[in-house]
């Protein structure tokens, strides 16, 4: 159980550095808003990937849904032809299957 919440935790916190530094990046300059949006997004990931390391309650609904977000945002991004959407894709799909799969595990109950 404790092995695949630290696996969850990689991709999240990976995606949430590659968002914290969406701003500073090569493809163009995005609007404020945008960059604002996706730097927040950013350290909510951080934020929730602390949590689950730590274990705390409310850690797989975080970290659930910011990996959510970030794979609507990297197919919008995939549409647009934004450069690293594939990437961002796939990183954040990831982080979304391990995160699922963590959180399922953790809801098990004992028989005994």
């Amino acid at each position: 159980m404790k092995t695949l919440r630290i696996l969850a935790i990689i991709p999240l916190a990976l995606i949430s550095v590659m968002n914290v530094g969406f701003p500073f990046g090569t493809d163009g300059d995005p609007g404020l808003g945008v960059a604002i949006a996706v730097a927040a997004l950013g350290v909510a990931g951080l934020v929730a990937a602390y949590a689950l390391g730590r274990g705390l309650h409310w850690a797989i609904q975080a970290a659930f849904a910011v990996a959510a977000i970030n794979v609507v945002a990297a197919v919008v991004a995939l549409v647009a032809g934004t450069e690293g959407a594939a990437v961002g894709l796939t990183v954040s799909a990831l982080a979304l299957a391990l995160t699922t799969a963590a959180g399922a595990r953790s809801r098990r109950v004992s028989v005994a």
